[in-house]
């Protein structure tokens, strides 16, 4: 019965982060006809990247204060409702203003679900957390694989962009309405985590203060590996690639194009989770970081150089392998470290990330308005090289994959 329990609940956050990246990757094919329909400057639309971003910090601060106080079954329910909702202010096309605060509100929402669902599955598995955090980011490569292509397929169907969001704020609705009937009537499953709280350092507690996990050298580089990683390359690269191709040209990149390449991507992206899942005991997270941005570096440079359709084709692909599984092993780390206080460290590296995404985001926009597109876009290929040097230089060796 325990098992059937833990399986219920294990299903639904994998169903959470579906629709979690599902909501995040189709901004990127629907920003060009946002920024048709509102008329925006590619600065203006960098605020999108400001914005969301905001929402992000706000996130972490609020994960960081109560995700380690309140139980985080009933915390990711209360988030994945209010994904919905906000789902549903964007989709009602609001004044321009209106639309960056419901950005904000959904940040807010969609981020803390990802984090106190990492930590939640942290506490459920214990000791093999960084097998289960691989595979919950799996399913939400899952997820970003259908977001470019789900607007994409509307748009044929002879739907406006906003239906995008109206309709996935139904169903977003329905399915955290059935998880609240389901924890009615099933009881939650025990956490790994309790069964061996007293063989835990006391330093290693819930009440570690943020100023003794900055103090932390191994936790400030990972910090930073994430405002670079997830803020400089991956969110950045993301959400401007599309609107880069088709800007640079837009007779050769078609907007089904860039919404195939941004699947293909994701498909790398979830090959390289479900290898690290299942490596997690035998490759530690710092060799599998460190030769997967190396690669990541590499191919990005080809795909930069040459430009040509069948060769973007293939970088996104070993882009995605090569990196896919950077993000989840960040987590898989921090709470290793700091089990008992996984939802706080997870905000922790969640802030950085949000304050690289903000700033490089909004800097994307601003050298593509102001200089070239095309220089613009190296911002993911200098982040990107930038995290191998400080996984190399700065990452403590003995880090293990538990």
């Amino acid at each position: 019965m325990e098992y059937k329990r833990r399986f219920i609940f294990t299903a639904y956050a994998f169903s959470f982060m579906i629709a979690f990246a599902v909501t995040g990757t189709m901004f990127s094919t629907a920003l060009p006809r946002i920024i048709e329909d509102y008329h925006l400057s590619l600065a203006q639309a960098g605020l999108f990247s400001v914005f969301t971003s905001m929402g992000n910090i706000g996130a972490m601060i609020l994960t960081g204060l109560l995700g380690d106080r309140y139980r985080k079954s009933i915390l990711m329910g209360t988030m994945f409702i209010g994904i919905s909702i906000s789902l549903a202010l964007i989709g009602s096309m609001p004044p321009f203003a209106a639309l960056l605060c419901f950005l904000v509100i959904l940040g807010i929402f969609t981020s803390s679900l990802n984090l106190i669902v990492t930590a939640y599955v942290s506490d459920l598995y214990g000791e093999h957390r960084a097998k289960y955090i691989n595979l919950v980011h799996m399913f939400f490569g899952i997820g970003s694989l259908l977001g470019p292509l789900y607007p994409m397929a509307l748009e044929k169907l002879g739907f406006h962009w906003r239906y995008s969001y109206l309709f996935l704020a139904a169903v977003v609705l329905l399915a955290g309405l059935s998880y609240f009937l389901i924890m009615a009537k099933i009881k939650e499953p025990a956490l790994a985590i309790e069964a061996d709280r007293k063989d835990i350092p006391k330093e290693n507690q819930p009440s570690q203060k943020l100023s003794s996990l900055l103090r932390n050298k191994g936790m400030l580089a990972l910090c930073i590996m994430s405002f670079l990683y997830m803020g400089g390359h991956q969110n950045t690269f993301s959400t401007w690639f599309q609107t880069f191709l088709q800007t640079e040209n837009p007779a050769r990149y078609t907007a089904e194009f860039t919404s195939v390449c941004m699947t293909i991507y994701w498909i790398g992206m979830v090959i390289s989770r479900t290898i690290s899942a299942s490596v997690s005991e035998k490759i530690s997270p710092r060799s599998f970081i460190l030769f997967g941005s190396l690669g990541g570096v590499g191919i990005l440079t080809m795909g930069m150089l040459f430009q040509t359709p069948i060769i973007w084709v293939g970088t996104v692909f070993i882009l995605g392998l090569c990196t896919g599984a950077i993000y989840p092993l960040t987590f898989a780390i921090s709470c290793a470290w700091f089990p008992h206080a996984s939802a706080k460290v997870s905000s922790v590296v969640g802030i950085f990330t949000s304050v690289g995404g903000m700033v490089c985001g909004w800097l994307v926009g601003r050298i593509a308005n102001a200089i070239s597109f095309y220089l613009a876009m190296f911002i993911p290929w200098i982040s990107l090289a930038v995290v191998f040097l400080i996984v190399w230089r700065c990452f403590p060796k003995e880090t293990v994959g538990k």
